[in-house]
């Protein structure tokens, strides 16, 4: 923006200096009335900027250390695709217990990506986890770092894999008979039976 607005005065100063030349009786054309409205704008959309970067200064990490982009209207919030195209907004999560088909813990978080958010979730819920309970989760949660993670809170989960669908014969989602373990869901155990 800073760019444009320099030249932009630098097409204004080479006019001055043409005006000067010429007689100075002519009324200034129409284009510069319009040059010198978008200067003004674009210099108080630049002071806009710089007051929300310095309100904002530190970067928003993503999962993967890539910095996200920040919004100034809800910097809290991620851009995400979706069938509608890409919107910019929240990922919510729940926690349900089916038994008695309550929800025991719900978040909302400014990322796209489910799979940072299956952590979070589960270490919430650590005061209502019986010895016994399976955390089960859908393919967008799959990864081995949440795998690894669960196993070092000693908690067993159910995930199928990303190639689980593809694998499953399309009437009955029932499992192929193939021993290729990487398309199976990964059933996680950790404590000893």
């Amino acid at each position: 923006m800073e760019a444009a607005v320099q030249t932009l005065l630098k097409r204004h100063r080479e006019a001055d200096g043409a005006d000067s030349a010429q007689s100075t009786d002519k009324p200034e054309p129409p284009l510069r009335a319009k040059e010198t409205r978008r200067i003004e704008k674009l210099q108080t959309e630049a002071r806009r900027i710089r007051a929300w970067l310095t309100a904002n200064p530190n970067d928003r990490p993503g999962s993967r250390g890539t910095i996200r982009k920040s919004n100034q209207t809800d910097n809290e919030s991620a851009k995400m695709a979706t069938s509608k195209g890409v919107i910019q907004g929240y990922t919510g999560v729940a926690a349900v217990d089916p038994k008695h088909q309550v929800i025991v813990e719900a978040q909302a978080h400014g990322t796209g990506s489910e799979q940072e958010l299956l952590l979070p979730v589960v270490k919430a819920m650590e005061s209502v986890l019986a010895k016994d309970t399976l955390i089960t989760a859908d393919a967008g949660y799959h990864s081995e770092a949440n795998l690894a993670a669960l196993a070092e809170l000693q908690c067993d989960a159910l995930i199928p894999g990303h190639y689980m669908r593809a694998t499953c014969a399309p009437a009955t989602n029932a499992l192929p008979t193939t021993t290729n373990t990487s398309k199976h869901p990964t059933r996680f155990t950790t404590k000893a039976k």
